[in-house]
């Protein structure tokens, strides 16, 4: 059997045990994929065929399909204009047939109505639901310890505990940022503890002793001069992904020449497992 999606959805039988899908393709993009269900996200995977593409990289592409499954056909016919067609192919009596589940136009960082069926009837939009909602329970959880004064960062070859944080409350004009703002602060101040300890798991352990209490000093230094909801909502958004608003923060201090003591208030502890 055929199926010609490059302008409108046409099936035609022709005998054959295969399915020939023909879409049609601007500057290279476009084609046939494989969709598969993994977990909370589709597994794709795009399948090749032949292609009569002219100088400028448009024309029609030719897939076959030869195993049963969930496909998405993507015809592209303008650099901001394409369409997505659902297409379940099935096997019967040594035949194939497919079936159109319905086609999405494609605008730029949405997703269609057809795409959303698909993610509830395989799953993917409660998987979705539940990873959002692990992902609070943790990132809460990390601001419920640091503000009972404590970070505990865990990487295969060293251990860092620091405990005795004074972490004043943050200043916010509601509920929902400052929701937001505790989850975000305590996950860059995790995260920079755990970038910096990482390099200095590579020096020798007396180095780390050495300069871990003076960045835990001046990361609570931190703390305490920026206790706006704010900088860390919109610093997160600015920084750089590596390093964070916290990672940027150390380096500006350091290209400043700040000097960065140890608070004797703060205990750490280092383990080498």
């Amino acid at each position: 059997m055929r199926m010609r999606l490059a302008q409108n959805v046409e099936q035609e039988a022709d005998g054959r045990r295969e399915l020939t899908v023909e879409v049609f393709v601007h500057e290279r993009r476009g084609g046939v994929a494989e969709l598969q269900p993994a977990g909370a996200e589709w597994r794709v995977r795009w399948l090749r065929g032949t292609a009569d593409l002219n100088r400028q990289g448009s024309g029609t592409a030719t897939v076959r399909v030869t195993t049963p499954g969930l496909y998405r056909v993507r015809s592209v016919a303008s650099a901001r204009h394409a369409r997505d067609a659902y297409v379940e192919v099935t096997e019967a009596d040594g035949a194939f047939h497919a079936t159109v589940l319905g086609v999405d136009e494609q605008v730029p960082r949405t997703t269609g109505p057809t795409l959303q069926v698909l993610e509830e009837r395989f799953g993917i939009t409660s998987a979705r639901a539940a990873c959002a909602a692990e992902r609070r329970d943790a990132a809460d959880a990390l601001a419920d310890h640091l503000e009972a004064g404590c970070v505990h960062v865990i990487l295969p070859h060293v251990v860092l505990t620091v405990e005795g944080r004074e972490v004043p409350p943050l200043q916010a004009v509601g509920d929902k940022p400052l929701a937001y703002a505790r989850a975000v602060r305590a996950s860059a101040v995790h995260g920079f503890l755990r970038v910096m300890l990482a390099r200095g798991a590579k020096l020798p352990r007396s180095n780390v002793e050495e300069q871990m209490p003076m960045l835990a000093g001046w990361v609570q230094a931190l703390l305490r001069s920026e206790t706006e909801s704010r900088y860390w909502l919109d610093g997160q958004a600015r920084a750089a992904l590596d390093i964070g608003v916290v990672g940027e923060a150390f380096r500006a201090a350091r290209t400043a020449k700040v000097e960065m003591p140890a608070d004797p208030l703060l205990h750490l502890d280092l383990a080498w497992p």
